[in-house]
């Protein structure tokens, strides 16, 4: 009988304190934070899909797993595409063999990384006249809520990259982050 009490004490003291430990917590009032805090806070959560141009030879992968990474508490979907440049001289639906297939182990490698991160993504391989358009009509036929760009300070591709980054943070539907990886970082390739 008093090993009884004895239990009936000891269940009785852990049902008080966890009682008292959950009042606390619901009753306690959080710190006052600034005004700005909440806003960033907020403003965060509100990106729900991602958009992450895919580039070959430029530093895209960091892009991918910063995408992954802006996005991993609101679960966000991440868009990953790579915009085929067409010249002028062609038409649009020429067959281009070498470059669907860059195009295609970028895409590749762009997947292979969100999936390590836990990310979902789906992908888009567009033809188009201008880089930067074809990323914005893609952004703007996805509703995304910001687009994440890798540069670098010395492509090793030559063309209008530089000029597609400034095109996109000026003309962009919605929020721009840019990824400025340096010159020694080198990107991952498939056979890395």
């Amino acid at each position: 009988m008093i090993q009884t009490s004895l239990l009936g004490i000891l269940l009785g003291l852990v049902f008080v304190t966890s009682i008292g430990a959950l009042f606390f917590w619901m009753f306690r009032v959080p710190p006052a934070l600034p005004l700005p805090v909440v806003k960033v806070h907020r403003s965060l959560q509100a990106i729900h899909k991602i958009l992450v141009p895919i580039v070959e030879a430029i530093p895209s992968e960091r892009a991918v797993e910063l995408a992954c990474r802006l996005g991993h508490d609101q679960k966000a979907d991440l868009v990953l595409v790579h915009v085929i440049v067409v010249p002028h001289t062609l038409d649009l639906n020429a067959a281009m063999p070498d470059r669907e297939r860059i195009a295609h182990e970028a895409i590749e490698l762009g997947c292979m990384i969100a999936e390590r991160v836990g990310c979902r993504a789906h992908t888009r391989i567009l033809r188009h006249r201008n880089a930067a358009d074809g990323i914005l009509r893609v952004a703007r036929e996805e509703q995304v809520d910001a687009i994440v760009l890798g540069v670098t300070d010395h492509p090793r591709v030559p063309g209008e990259w530089g000029k597609t980054s400034i095109e996109i943070l000026h003309r962009a539907p919605c929020e721009v982050v840019v990824d400025r990886v340096p010159v020694a970082a080198q990107p991952l390739t498939l056979a890395a």
